[in-house]
């Protein structure tokens, strides 16, 4: 039995391709869930995770979301994922608006800040408001030291929503960012 569930949606806008994360994937994964200045960017200070930490990460992350890898001329890159949420956030986003959180991380640096993570970006926009019931995307607890993360969302039409300062030196500032599709509240 499959660990992580996949799905068949496939995009490209001929810079990068995202295709459906699969066990398959699971070495690169171990790889960059691993690397400490990975981690830094995406969860914080936190200790490498082990394999099977991975293993459950994906596999529980997979079954609330369209898991992506991001490739570029067949190479991965890193991942993303869309995920339907409950909207924890503005009362005018009420109960009938579809909320939903884009994640994205670039596992091989040779390959940060170079816009391919605002590509991936882009085409997981195009398909949540062309393809879906989406009003609204979230990126949220962008951690205040990781501008790059920042830009590739706002090159996309993202804004920010709540920002949390820093609480110390050792706990960063976050900030949340949003897009609304055409013709909905905001």
């Amino acid at each position: 039995m499959a660990l992580i569930r996949t799905h068949t949606k496939t995009f490209t806008d001929g810079v990068v391709t995202l295709r459906p994360m699969t066990d398959d994937d699971l070495p690169l994964l171990y790889r960059w869930n691993a690397d400490p200045e990975f981690l830094h960017f995406s969860e914080g200070d936190v200790d490498p995770y082990t394999p099977e930490e991975v293993d459950s990460l994906y596999q529980s992350l997979s079954r609330s979301a369209d898991c992506f890898i991001i490739l570029v001329e067949d190479t991965p890159i890193g991942e993303c994922r869309m995920q339907t949420i409950r909207s924890p956030f503005s009362p005018l986003l009420q109960s009938s608006t579809d909320c939903r959180r884009i994640n994205i991380t670039i596992g091989e640096p040779t390959f940060w800040g170079k816009e391919y993570g605002s590509h991936a970006i882009g085409l997981l926009c195009r398909f949540a408001f062309e393809n879906t019931s989406c009003t609204h995307l979230f990126a949220e607890d962008i951690f205040d030291y990781n501008g790059r993360a920042r830009k590739a969302f706002e090159k996309n039409g993202f804004k920010v929503y709540s920002t949390v300062p820093a609480l110390s030196d050792e706990i960063p500032g976050t900030v949340t960012l949003f897009k609304g599709g055409v013709n909905k509240i905001f």
